[in-house]
């Protein structure tokens, strides 16, 4: 996914609260939540920060839980030449620019909103799914490309402002627990720690 996509969804997620009328909220009820979003991700080190892009759908009840689905792409925002391990012979392989670590994932989510009548309502999170992540092994003779699958585990917190009807934006941060391997042979994970998104959304 090209960046500059990914800069247009930061960029429409900051404009939008500046172009929509406020409206008083409506009362609680079933319903569905709809929101699209981007933001940062950052790791121990500037070698190890990127942004993202995340949409969520969830099934909004009367009791103030809202359960669902999550899905996050990212990637590090500094990009070195790589050969991808599944192209063939290694001494065919063709060196490309990929981002230095990036991921994808998906995940179940369940959050717990206050307020829920109030323009404003912050919320509570936990998330658990799987992330499928790349990385690029600068240690090998040529830089490899290696790809890996994990448990992903997040907690956050953040507040659903209501703007106009069933428009809204939310504003969300993260603490990932794991994202990105820092080597092929680990299951340890540090590219993404804490995350925050900006997001419009839509409640039916």
């Amino acid at each position: 996914m090209p960046a500059r996509l990914m800069t247009s969804v930061l960029v429409l997620s900051l404009l939008m609260p500046a172009i929509a009328k406020s409206e008083a909220p409506s009362p609680p009820e079933w319903g569905v939540l709809l929101s699209g979003g981007g933001g940062l991700f950052a790791g121990k080190n500037a070698a190890s920060r990127g942004g993202l892009l995340s949409a969520q759908l969830f099934v909004v009840t009367p009791l103030d839980l809202e359960v669902g689905l999550t899905l996050q792409w990212g990637r590090i925002f500094k990009t070195s030449l790589a050969a991808d391990l599944d192209n063939g012979d290694p001494g065919q392989r063709e060196l490309r620019q990929y981002p230095r670590g990036a991921f994808r994932g998906l995940a179940g989510e369940a959050r717990y909103r206050f307020l829920r009548t109030r323009r404003v309502s912050p919320w509570v999170a936990l998330r658990v799914g799987r992330s499928t992540s790349t990385k690029i092994d600068s240690d090998a003779y040529v830089s490899r490309l290696y790809t890996n699958t994990h448990l992903a585990l997040a907690a956050g917190a953040g507040m659903d402002v209501r703007i106009h009807g069933s428009l809204g934006v939310t504003l969300a941060g993260y603490y990932q627990r794991c994202d990105i391997n820092t080597k092929p042979a680990d299951n340890v994970c540090t590219g993404a720690g804490p995350t925050l998104v900006l997001s419009p959304h839509l409640r039916f």
